[in-house]
């Protein structure tokens, strides 16, 4: 009976997952209004260099992944093509409203390689946590003496500045295990070992792991909005990084929008206002938006490719 279960489940599952991405996929590329692209000019050699940093950056995040589990304590992991192709999946989970499809999702399937469920889920605890930790902390550190940033009224910077604060604090090692522990019981309906819990120096070079990546990602922006406004220059890289930076850990926040759909834009637009005319700035939010569906499913093709290369006989 229970093999006939798992059976089911093996069916049922990855079904449903590509079922609700397909479906929500479509629907955010419905809200891009594409009208906005007529007659414009891109220097697609800048978008090419976009495209770079932007596959770096996910499989970079693959890496990160594997050394969190290796920190939490699980054995024999490599940088396999298999692994690399679970993360990428999972990683299209974001198109589903709701953190639950992207940790379940990698759950699930990293779980078939005789990855511990336990240690799975609190990775990717740990992975959310420290990105927005780490995505607000780069872009406070860019941004906090621009005067630019003035475009957002106090009470914003205030919330910022609290949510900063907040996951900060929810790194502490021992507060972050606390709060696991809660919800594992809670869900569970039982204790989780000790064993499975995150130290100070998983926590620590996770962070340090996720400030190069917020780099990669920053590149990325700053690349793709030279490339709709050429005249942009150099020299506000950084602060075009940091609003990238900002407007990606507002979108985390944002749970049930997917993949943090218009929360991401409104930020973009607000802030690359203030470096460029308007109606550029929301140009490059729309091509932001196409263009990141485009690297995911470019990253997740590329992962599929290498599982089939790779497989024995081939």
């Amino acid at each position: 009976m229970k093999q006939q279960q798992k059976k089911i489940l093996k069916i049922a599952v990855p079904t449903l997952f590509y079922g609700l991405l397909l479906v929500f996929l479509v629907a955010y590329l419905r809200t891009i209004d594409f009208s906005k692209l007529q007659s414009l000019s891109i220097s697609w050699e800048y978008i090419l260099v976009a495209t770079l940093f932007g596959i770096a950056f996910r499989y970079w995040g693959t890496f990160i992944w594997l050394v969190l589990l290796r920190g939490l304590g699980a054995t024999g992991l490599k940088a396999s093509a298999t692994l690399i192709y679970v993360y990428a999946k999972s990683w299209m989970g974001r198109y589903i409203p709701g953190t639950a499809p992207w940790i379940l999702g990698k759950i699930y399937f990293a779980s078939q390689h005789g990855i511990s469920k336990n240690k799975l889920a609190v990775s990717s605890l740990l992975e959310g946590a420290l990105q927005i930790a780490v995505l607000m902390t780069f872009s406070f550190a860019v941004l906090i003496f621009d005067t630019r940033l003035n475009v957002i009224d106090g009470s914003m910077k205030l919330l910022m500045t609290a949510v900063l604060i907040g996951c900060i604090i929810a790194m502490i090692p021992s507060i972050f295990n606390r709060f696991v522990s809660i919800a594992y019981k809670l869900v569970r309906k039982k204790t989780l070992e000790a064993e499975h819990l995150a130290n100070g120096s998983t926590i620590l070079k996770g962070a340090g792991l996720y400030a190069i990546g917020a780099v990669m990602n920053g590149f990325s922006l700053f690349f793709i909005a030279k490339a709709v406004y050429p005249d942009l220059g150099y020299e506000n890289l950084l602060f075009v990084m940091g609003a990238g930076t900002l407007a990606g850990a507002a979108s985390m926040l944002a749970i049930f929008a997917p993949s943090g759909i218009g929360v991401r834009e409104g930020i973009q637009l607000v802030l690359l206002s203030a470096v460029m005319p308007t109606e550029f700035a929301l140009i490059v939010t729309v091509i932001t938006r196409l263009w990141g569906i485009g690297v995911d499913l470019l990253f997740f093709a590329s992962a599929k490719v290498w599982v089939v290369l790779t497989k024995p006989g081939k």
